[in-house]
């Protein structure tokens, strides 16, 4: 008997999908997604603690500091202690992390044009309201500078 599709399968397929088009596309760069999605984030909201950074992203501390280490060894980020707190540490990007930002979004967008390539505007519309009613219904929220179609 047939396993009968549903809408979960379909879009837990798609993320996997997407998540190795993201590193394929970042892999030049030495990055895959979780980092590119990091320093977009300090690029988009500025410097904040490592603390906020993993909670901004929704990943776990531990995953954050693993995955700063070889950012800060590339000297795409820099690590400051909070001078408040004097224990916190403040994750800032540095000249060369805004500039590989810019090659995260290229990145993004080839893949975003991908996925549009054959969508008629109208049915662009119509899927990307349905995503979003399944984020927001999910509890998600849409990042604030998220704009409009």
């Amino acid at each position: 008997m047939p396993r009968q599709k549903t809408a979960l399968h379909i879009l837990m397929h798609i993320g996997r999908l997407l998540q190795q088009a993201i590193d394929g596309e970042l892999r030049p760069q030495g990055l895959h997604h979780g980092q590119g999605r990091v320093l977009a984030l300090l690029q988009r909201e500025g410097r904040m603690t490592q603390a906020d950074l993993a909670r901004r992203a929704g990943l776990r501390p531990a995953t954050v500091t693993n995955m700063l280490k070889p950012l800060e060894g590339r000297r795409l980020i820099k690590r400051t202690v909070d001078p408040k707190s004097n224990r916190a540490l403040v994750v800032s990007l540095t000249g060369a992390g805004r500039k590989l930002v810019v090659q995260v979004e290229k990145a993004w967008g080839t893949i975003e044009a991908q996925l549009a390539r054959d969508l008629a505007p109208g049915d662009r519309r119509t899927v990307f309201a349905a995503l979003e009613g399944f984020r927001d219904r999910l509890g998600g929220v849409a990042p604030a500078d998220e704009e409009e179609e």
